[in-house]
C-alpha cells in the first residue's frame, strides 16, 4: 500500500513538472559560438513587470521557445567578429586608466560597450553569416524579462525586484556590479568599482544566466513606444543605483547610442 501511495505521489510531482516546465531543473547550457553558452526557455505566460506594487505585473505570452545566452557579449567575442575595439574600459579606449591592472586575458571577457543598437545589428548580421543551424538577434523585453525572473510563471514567482539562486528585494554591490553607495531595499552599502568588470563575477540566477543585474545594460529588439525609433535596454549598469537593476526597471535609448555603461546579450532559435 505504501509502495503505491509513493507511486502515485511520484507520478503527481512529474505531471506537475511536466504541466509547468518552469518548475523542473534548468535545462544544461548548450554550446554556442565563440565560447558562448546558451540556455533555452519554453514558451510560456508569465507575469511582467512587477514594481513593488499590487497589481503591477501583466500576464504576457512568450510565444515560442527560444535561448538566450549566459553572459553578455564580451569584449574579445566582439573583436573576434568585427575587428575593431569600441569599448570605454579597453586598452585604448577613454577608460584605460580603470582597467591598466586587469591582466589582457581577462580583459577580453569583460562586456562589450560604447556599441549602438545598430552596431549590436552589424555583429548579429556577421555571426549569423558565419553560424548556420541558428537564427541569433537581440533577446525581445518580454524574454529578456521572463529569462531575468528565473523562468518563473506564477504572479508569485514574479513578484520579486531580484533574482539569483532564490528571489529577494534587496541588492548589495556585493551580488551585482554597480554604485554600492546607493543599494536597494535593506541591503548594506557595498563596494564600488567605478567600472565594468569580467562577466560572471557574481552568482547567477537559478537559470545560470550572470549579470541580469548591473555591469552594463542590455539592448532589446523592441521599440519603447510603437512608432518610435527608440529601443529599449533593460539591466541596469556599473554606474548606477541599486534601483536601476530591478527586474522591472526599464531604461532607453536611441538606436545611434554608443555609452559604457550599455552592451548587449544574445538570444537565438533554431532556423527551420
Amino acid at each position: 500500500m505504501l509502495s503505491h501511495r509513493v507511486l502515485v505521489a511520484s507520478c503527481l510531482v512529474v505531471a506537475a513538472l511536466t504541466a509547468n516546465p518552469a518548475l523542473a531543473q534548468p535545462a544544461k547550457p548548450k554550446d554556442g559560438p565563440l565560447g558562448m553558452k546558451f540556455v533555452p526557455l519554453p514558451k510560456a505566460t508569465f507575469y511582467m513587470g512587477w514594481n513593488g506594487e499590487t497589481g503591477s505585473a501583466k500576464k504576457t505570452e512568450i510565444k515560442e521557445d527560444f535561448e538566450i545566452a549566459i553572459h553578455t557579449v564580451t569584449h574579445g567575442q566582439w573583436q573576434e567578429v568585427m575587428g575593431n575595439s569600441p569599448s570605454y574600459f579597453s586598452r585604448n579606449g577613454e577608460g584605460k586608466d580603470k582597467v591598466k591592472d586587469i591582466n589582457d586575458e581577462d580583459l577580453k571577457h569583460f562586456p562589450v560597450e560604447s556599441v549602438s543598437w545598430t552596431d549590436a545589428q552589424e555583429f548579429i548580421k556577421k555571426l549569423n553569416e558565419r553560424e548556420k543551424g541558428y537564427q541569433y538577434r537581440l533577446p525581445r523585453e518580454a524574454e529578456w524579462e521572463y529569462a531575468c525572473r528565473g523562468g518563473g510563471t506564477s504572479e508569485e514567482e514574479c513578484s520579486y525586484h531580484f533574482y539569483f539562486a532564490k528571489p529577494m528585494n534587496a541588492l548589495s554591490s556585493k551580488e551585482a556590479n554597480f554604485d554600492g553607495n546607493f543599494p536597494f531595499g535593506k541591503a548594506d552599502k557595498g563596494p564600488y568599482l567605478q567600472r565594468t568588470t569580467k562577466v560572471g563575477s557574481y552568482a547567477p540566477n537559478k537559470l545560470g544566466l550572470y549579470d541580469m543585474h548591473g555591469n552594463v545594460w542590455q539592448w532589446c529588439e523592441d521599440l519603447w513606444e510603437k512608432g518610435g525609433s527608440v529601443r529599449v535596454n533593460r539591466g541596469g549598469s556599473w554606474r548606477l543605483a541599486g534601483i536601476f537593476c530591478r527586474a522591472a526597471a526599464r531604461n532607453w535609448r536611441a538606436p545611434s547610442y554608443r555609452g559604457s555603461l550599455l552592451g548587449f546579450r544574445l538570444a537565438r532559435v533554431p532556423v527551420r
